[in-house]
């Protein structure tokens, strides 16, 4: 026969035990959730780096055949139409094998002043925004700065 303080006994420690592991569940369940939303934003900001990283060796390669910026300009954003156009900045130049701005009748830099042996060099810069607030905390900020630099020999 079971004495009824062993009975009360055992009753108080289950409710123990299940507070304790309500507390465990707690504390995993968040580290298990910062991981997985910081390994979202580590694939979508590697996918926006990629896209604005071909996008500029896109626009490169027409640039070496139109010598046209406004062109250039308008195949990189077609490329990378997923993105936010408002957070991507593209600039297009023209540069000498010695690493000088290209002169003639346009700007300095300007590609439509580019000649065969000169390079063109698209730059684009996109700030991609962090879906999870803990970089935030850390100090890193709420977004990342990406930046691609394509340069191409002008054939």
């Amino acid at each position: 026969m079971l004495h009824p303080q062993g009975f009360i006994r055992r009753r108080l420690a289950r409710a123990d035990d299940e507070g304790a592991v309500l507390v465990e569940f707690a504390l995993v369940f968040t580290l298990f959730i910062v991981l997985v939303f910081g390994m979202v934003d580590f694939g979508l900001g590697i996918n926006a780096k990629t896209q604005i990283t071909n996008a500029g060796r896109e626009g490169a390669r027409l640039g070496t055949v139109t010598l046209d910026p406004i062109a250039v300009e308008d195949r990189v954003r077609e490329s990378i139409a997923s993105l936010d156009d408002s957070l991507v900045v593209v600039t297009v130049a023209c540069e000498t094998p010695a690493g000088t701005p290209c002169s003639g009748s346009f700007p300095a830099g300007d590609l439509q002043n580019g000649t065969e042996g000169d390079s063109v060099v698209v730059t684009v810069d996109y700030t991609y925004d962090l879906i999870t607030p803990l970089p935030g905390f850390t100090g890193i900020g709420p977004d990342l700065a990406l930046q691609s630099i394509t340069v191409m020999r002008i054939e």
